[in-house]
């Protein structure tokens, strides 16, 4: 689900890893599926990407 809201917004892993904090594996393995984003990081997704929450979880 992450990989397909970051094409439809134009991010690059590396730049929302950089907006996050966090490093670029991270956000690769949540884009794959090996990992699940924290629900802080959850928030932080949401707002740097404008999304709701809701869209997220849900």
């Amino acid at each position: 689900m992450l990989k397909d809201l970051l094409k439809v917004k134009g991010v690059k892993q590396k730049w929302l890893a950089q907006r996050l904090g966090v490093s670029e594996v991270t956000v690769s393995n949540w884009v794959q599926d090996k990992a699940a984003p924290s629900r802080k990081h959850l928030e932080k997704i949401s707002e740097v990407l404008n999304i709701p929450l809701k869209e997220l979880i849900g």
